[in-house]
């Protein structure tokens, strides 16, 4: 009994392939789908489109009759489709559309969008000659790339399945290849000394001016992929069904209901937000960032500094040169409001070609002792923009794995240290100790201070027999001079002595003395050494960093010339 139904199933599946082939006789078939465009899409994003398909189509009843063919697509893995739905209620269309590529202008039809698919219903198909074949292609197909995320390895591949349908149509299932792959759009954040030295970010000092024209420190990204950062386009401009991917644009093919076009809101946009500003420190970066500069003088990519991460471009005005402190030419300026600014980028030169990195100075400004204490370092978060925005918003993004926060310059207090290095009170020696607050000079034009006059104290530390405790000085003026004797500071005592002021310009002078009333008494004098943080003397070294990152002779504290 077994074997006679077996049997019985068996025929009867081959009696339903036969009825199948008959029953397609006549009917268009279409057999295969195949991504026209395909390339990268950025995990950072909601928006990213997907490459176009094409579903090839042949056979189908010769003459009049057309074919009406229905067309349901879903994307592997299963991520949700944010193509923009464009004009309102009862007329309002998806701006997917899937048509006859040979007449794509006036055969299409717009999608219906459900979560992560897309129907296209009733596209009509003219008549075939025998033998012939049609295409049916499918665009403008966005999706939330962000759900999907980014792999550290191999990008994600995102597929297309394409269940087909219809009135004379042979019903078939095709599975296209793959339309895009998933990975992150931003890569390359850094930030350096000025011009980009590859030193740390410059540290300023509290009680000197920071002079705007100059470069405080650098940052630096990179689009991960050729197409990553976009032109805003236009639906106008993309008339051929290629023309948004060829022209590397945020825009989809060209769509328009009832006077809505999908233009996209603007072009790729990069978001610098600036934490940690001091209160009283202007930031100044340049309103238009270029990338590599061709031999010929072409540039490839340009970024324009705008007011804003959503709406229409707004171009920054240049901040005003004038006044003793100006910043840089063309420059724009970063609002901060308790700390934070944030300064916005967008694409508007579009190279589909090169991978594009950008480098940028960041000019602070602040006057003379505007800065009330010293700070870490001023934070720079860079990412897309916008995050957060309205869904209609095109681009829109979210802050992935690549939005990297970097630091730039710090402020430290103003200080000299110096370097006694042999201070003696035994075996009937002494030694006078002098310090002097240079910071008051007749140094510059007009016979004015050249320095920012400064007082404050100096902190002696003794290291050696018998060292006593740290010893604090009164307030040494700017101008004066400190003095005092070992016998008076540290009786008995025989080693090296450190003196640290919180103040610029402390200059040292050591006297060690012997039986000075004596007529066998002598006298020998040094200066003091001044030194950095990491124990390097900056008068033998001769080449220091002033306040503005500038290098010259002269050190914060050292014994050369100031210059």
């Amino acid at each position: 009994m077994a074997d006679f139904r077996m049997k019985l199933i068996t025929l009867a599946g081959v009696a339903a392939v036969f009825a199948g082939a008959a029953n397609a006789q006549g009917l268009l078939s279409c057999t295969a789908a195949n991504a026209v465009t395909s390339s990268f899409v950025r995990a950072e994003s909601n928006t990213d489109q997907v490459g176009d398909v094409q579903v090839t189509c042949s056979g189908g009843a010769a003459g009049s009759n057309a074919a009406t063919v229905n067309l349901q697509v879903f994307l592997t893995p299963s991520v949700n489709i944010t193509s923009a739905t464009l004009g309102s209620g009862s007329s309002a269309k998806s701006e997917t559309l899937a048509g006859v590529t040979n007449d794509f202008a006036n055969t299409k039809q717009y999608g219906s969008v459900s979560a992560n698919s897309v129907t296209f219903s009733n596209v009509a198909v003219p008549a075939l000659l025998a033998n012939a074949t049609t295409t049916i292609t499918i665009t403008n197909i966005k999706i939330q790339a962000s759900s999907i995320g980014s792999n550290t390895g191999v990008p994600t591949a995102v597929g297309e399945s394409i269940f087909v349908s219809g009135t004379g149509v042979n019903n078939n299932t095709l599975t296209a290849n793959n339309v895009a792959f998933v990975t992150n759009g931003l890569t390359g954040i850094k930030a350096a000394g000025p011009d980009n030295s590859g030193k740390d970010p410059h540290a300023n000092q509290i009680c000197q001016p920071i002079t705007g024209a100059n470069t405080n420190f650098t940052l630096a990204f990179a689009e991960n992929f050729a197409t990553a950062f976009k032109i805003q386009g236009s639906a106008g401009g993309n008339s051929a069904l290629n023309d948004w991917f060829n022209k590397n644009t945020e825009t989809g093919y060209g769509v328009a209901v009832n006077s809505t076009d999908n233009t996209a809101t603007s072009g790729t946009r990069i978001s610098i937000t600036f934490n940690n500003v001091p209160a009283n420190v202007n930031v100044y970066v340049p309103r238009t960032i270029n990338d590599t500069i061709n031999t010929d003088n072409t540039v490839n990519g340009k970024l324009q500094l705008v007011k804003s991460a959503t709406g229409a471009q707004d171009l920054v005005a240049a901040a005003s040169t004038s006044g003793s402190n100006p910043p840089p030419a063309d420059s724009g300026q970063v609002t901060i409001s308790n700390g934070t600014g944030t300064a916005v980028y967008e694409y508007t030169r579009a190279d589909g070609n090169t991978i594009e990195k950008y480098l940028f100075n960041v000019s602070l400004q602040a006057a003379s002792g505007a800065i009330a204490a010293p700070s870490g370092a001023i934070t720079a978060t860079i990412s897309f923009a916008p995050i957060g925005a309205a869904a209609s918003n095109v681009p829109n993004f979210v802050s992935g794995s690549s939005t990297a926060t970097v630091n730039g310059s710090t402020f430290i207090a103003c200080s000299s240290t110096l370097l006694f290095p042999f201070v003696t009170n035994q075996l009937g020696f002494d030694t006078g100790l002098a310090i002097s607050n240079t910071s008051k000079d007749l140094l510059a034009p007009g016979g004015k201070s050249a320095a920012a006059n400064a007082s404050g104290t100096c902190t002696l530390n003794f290291f050696g027999d018998t060292a006593p405790a740290a010893v604090t000085t009164a307030t040494i003026n700017s101008g004066t001079t400190y003095a005092a004797a070992a016998s008076t500071l540290a009786p008995g005592f025989q080693g090296y002595m450190i003196a640290s002021c919180n103040f610029l310009y402390g200059h040292g002078f050591a006297y060690v003395v012997y039986n000075l009333t004596q007529n066998n008494g002598a006298a020998m004098g040094y200066l003091a050494d001044a030194i950095t943080a990491d124990r390097k003397s900056l008068s033998a070294s001769g080449t220091i960093t002033n306040g503005n990152g500038a290098v010259g002779t002269s050190a914060v504290g050292s014994n050369t010339p100031e210059q």
